[in-house]
């Protein structure tokens, strides 16, 4: 599976991140409307499949509470076209994980060590990816540990 190298973590990373995905799906409708002119018989497949493709895109590269809203807006079957609910349906159980570069500066901006420092053993490469985080195996005085890697800009508020 593909890694992430980057997640905008700004206000306005993220909000530019969120602009160009409304602006694919802006073209997407001007190229379905340019053809919809030559042949009208079109039916909206196409543009929904293309609509879902960029608007996951975007919500996966933001991780986090975005990537929350594609998961709650797969398990309604009926509120959105299929070509969303399928789309969507990939945050439940296919996300891309951090690439290791990207975990290893994430895991020494946290601790101010890298994970080889503190633990016998670290895999930098995930073995389960999810909307806030990532988990990655390692080993500390002979036991197998699983070792959660929350993303870069991912705040959680437990209160």
């Amino acid at each position: 599976m593909k890694t992430i190298d980057y997640i905008p973590t700004s206000k306005i990373q993220r909000a530019t991140k969120l602009v160009q995905t409304g602006a694919k799906v802006g073209v997407n409708y001007l190229k379905y409307y340019g053809e919809k002119m030559v042949n009208p018989e079109m039916n909206r497949d196409k543009l929904n499949e293309n609509n879902a493709e960029d608007i996951y895109d975007g919500l996966k590269s933001l991780k986090g509470s975005a990537l929350k809203v594609a998961q709650m807006l797969s398990m309604d079957k009926s509120f959105l076209p299929q070509a969303y609910v399928e789309k969507f349906s990939l945050s439940q159980f296919s996300v891309p994980p951090l690439s290791a570069p990207l975990v290893l500066k994430t895991f020494k901006a946290n601790f101010g060590k890298s994970p080889y420092e503190i633990f016998d053993e670290f895999n930098a490469n995930s073995v389960n990816a999810a909307s806030i985080g990532q988990v990655h195996l390692a080993v500390m005085d002979n036991k197998k540990l699983a070792v959660k890697i929350q993303y870069p800009g991912v705040e959680l508020n437990l209160r």
